[in-house]
């Protein structure tokens, strides 16, 4: 369930809004003008912020800039002024979005769907990077040999990918992979117990039958 904060002086359009928003399983809270939009973005967060652009005091176009200044929240902007200027404006303020008065549900339910997966994507794709950069981190802790910690590190920049013995030992080891030779795999299994020592998934790093070996970043335990 997404949050949606409603910033607009018009009480029933307000009301209006909040039905319909509610309907489509938001969670929807109503402040009528900027600081109070203001005020309740320091004390809770919210995924999207409506914001119509005439308020009293505070001006949705300050209100914009002050949103964009202090939080990281997306803004569709609610305009009874469509013309270019004033879009430009909005947009320089950090609006994300324009949506002129009167508008169609339809319409503005589909630009807050966009925003909302927009936003969804993004969020995700921050959570990949930070979730790879704590791993890195935690590798880099591990008390490995010279060998062992480029081993990995090859195998780390290879994510995903199934790397075949032979170029393991021709990369890392610095030699041709003879039938018999089993200290590749000798490496490989230190860097797993070590992995485990570690309190990690051992399954970081894979054994794929007759092709090599793969690391992967997400394991299911």
């Amino acid at each position: 369930m997404s949050k949606i904060l409603v910033v607009d002086d018009d009480i029933q359009l307000c009301e209006l809004l909040t039905e319909v928003l509610v309907d489509e399983g938001h969670d929807v809270s109503c402040v009528h003008c900027g600081e109070s939009a203001i005020e309740y973005l320091q004390n809770k967060g919210v995924d999207l912020v409506l914001l119509d652009v005439m308020l009293p005091n505070l001006d949705g176009m300050q209100v914009a800039r002050r949103i964009c200044q202090r939080f990281a929240t997306p803004i569709l902007m609610l305009t009874a002024l469509g013309d270019e200027a004033t879009m430009l404006d909005g947009l320089q303020a950090g609006a994300d979005h324009f949506i002129t008065k009167p508008f169609k549900v339809l319409e503005l339910l589909t630009r807050i769907s966009a925003i909302l997966r927009r936003v969804g994507l993004e969020r995700q794709r921050h959570q990949i990077r930070s979730g790879a950069e704590n791993m890195a981190a935690e590798m880099s802790r591990l008390p490995l040999t010279s060998t062992e910690a480029e081993l990995l590190e090859y195998l780390i920049k290879h994510d995903g990918i199934v790397v075949s013995k032979a170029e393991l030992q021709q990369q890392v080891l610095k030699k041709e992979l003879s039938p018999f030779d089993r200290n590749l795999d000798m490496h490989i299994s230190n860097i797993r117990r070590k992995i485990v020592l570690a309190g990690m998934s051992k399954l970081h790093i894979k054994t794929v039958r007759g092709r090599g070996y793969s690391y992967t970043e997400t394991v299911n335990q």
